[in-house]
């Protein structure tokens, strides 16, 4: 490793002015001071620091230092109390707060400790929603997200959700989240904070090849010093001060120190296990509500649609033509659209789980519609005893049973060719 550099401890104006140009990060005599009932902490000290394109550099600091800080004014989370941050030309610290989004969402991806993944969306859906704050198209935006997930390896998984990820890949589906939008810095908040020493690596690796082959500046804060030595440059922090700066000549090859590790043995039957595992966790999952309100609103559409074919074909009422219309087309609609939403068809569980509930939804809200319109019918159905009233709930439940086994059917019948090859592969 060389030497530290003047920007530890601010260096010449001449020697800054100099490395500045054509930076893509500078800091100026920047402070962050935070008012506190014990007084004013002093967050960041009067920081220099320069970050060329296309540099990799590691921010290390123990808690307290104001790496932390400092990474919430790279990210433009936070202002400077004094100072100026200039970011690809821009002058940061002088925006308005939607100002600074803009840059954020422009020009910086974000990859954290904690993944903050949405947990419900999948991997695909996970990675559109930077371009989806941009109101890209949504076909175009798809493909970026494809891309950005096959660029990360993980092409197989982009309808997973995370409960059915791996840390590493919930990791990777974050640089692929951070990486869609093409911005030219990346900032990494302790990113294998919660990883093991494999799957660290494999993250590091993945980072690292990023910023070869890419050119990608990335800023990487973490506590350990084996991380940092990753980094092509090292900055350690304390006391809110950078006190040095090291660059690093012959950083370590992730990619090599991982070809190092003993291999992980996972025969086949392992293999068989995953993939079971992985459909088990998708057949549980919870089916998104949008799905059973487009089930409502087909349904809704196909019995007007049933009243019309009576009225205009027919020329007469047969309620039986109706409530066909409204069941077929809510199935059909239902099966289409959960196809869309998860990037998979429902699986038979969840298709099950469909009917039986929307059917209950469906019996109550004509139940209490009956007892709101015919109060005195019912309350005399209901009079006859306990035998009538048994009757009645068993003639009720049988009903619900054979209606949820026909929009089970209806369901299946309807389910996406393409998707019900994709499930048996699992």
């Amino acid at each position: 490793m060389a030497a530290a550099t003047s920007d530890a401890g601010g260096g010449d104006d001449a020697s800054l002015e100099e490395r500045e140009q054509g930076a893509l990060l500078t800091l100026r005599n920047v402070a962050k001071d935070y008012v506190s009932a014990a007084g004013v902490v002093h967050a960041l000290r009067e920081l220099d620091l320069i970050i060329q394109e296309g540099e990799f550099v590691a921010i290390v600091g123990t808690s307290g230092s104001g790496k932390s800080t400092l990474m919430n004014i790279l990210g433009c989370l936070d202002r400077p109390t004094r100072g100026t941050y200039g970011l690809a030309g821009f002058d940061v610290g002088d925006r308005t707060n939607d100002g600074r989004a803009l840059v954020r969402n422009r020009l910086i991806g974000f990859v954290f400790q904690g993944f903050n993944l949405l947990p419900r969306t999948t991997a695909l859906e996970n990675v559109e929603l930077p371009l989806s704050y941009r109101g890209v198209p949504r076909k175009q935006r798809r493909k970026r997200a494809l891309e950005a997930l096959a660029s990360v390896g993980l092409a197989d998984r982009v309808h997973h959700t995370p409960n059915q990820l791996s840390g590493g890949q919930q990791q990777r589906v974050a640089i692929a989240r951070a990486l869609v939008t093409d911005p030219p810095l990346l900032l990494a908040d302790e990113p294998t904070g919660n990883l093991d020493t494999r799957t660290s690596l494999e993250v590091l690796a993945l980072l690292q090849r990023l910023n070869r082959d890419r050119g990608i500046t990335i800023a990487l804060v973490t506590h350990e010093h084996d991380i940092a030595a990753c980094a092509s440059r090292v900055c350690t922090f304390r006391d809110g001060r950078m006190v040095t700066d090291v660059r690093n000549e012959t950083p370590l090859d992730a990619a090599a120190q991982l070809a190092k590790l003993p291999r992980e043995a996972k025969g086949a039957a392992d293999e068989t296990e995953d993939h079971e595992g992985i459909a088990r966790a998708a057949a549980k999952a919870p089916v998104p509500f949008s799905v059973f309100a487009a089930m409502w609103a087909a349904g809704s559409a196909g019995s007007l649609l049933g009243v019309l074919y009576n009225k205009l074909i027919l020329d007469a009422s047969v309620p039986a033509v109706t409530v066909a219309f409204g069941v077929l087309l809510e199935s059909f609609v239902a099966a289409r659209y959960a196809k869309r939403k998860l990037g998979r068809p429902l699986s038979q569980d969840q298709r099950a789980r469909v009917a039986l509930y929307y059917t209950l939804f469906n019996g109550v809200f004509v139940a209490l519609a009956l007892a709101l319109k015919m109060p005195d019918v019912v309350a005399e159905r209901l009079g006859h005893g306990a035998s009538s009233a048994g009757l009645v709930v068993v003639a009720l439940c049988s009903f619900v049973v054979a209606v949820s086994l026909l929009r089970f059917l209806l369901l299946s019948l309807f389910a996406p060719r393409a998707g019900r090859a994709a499930v048996a592969e699992h």
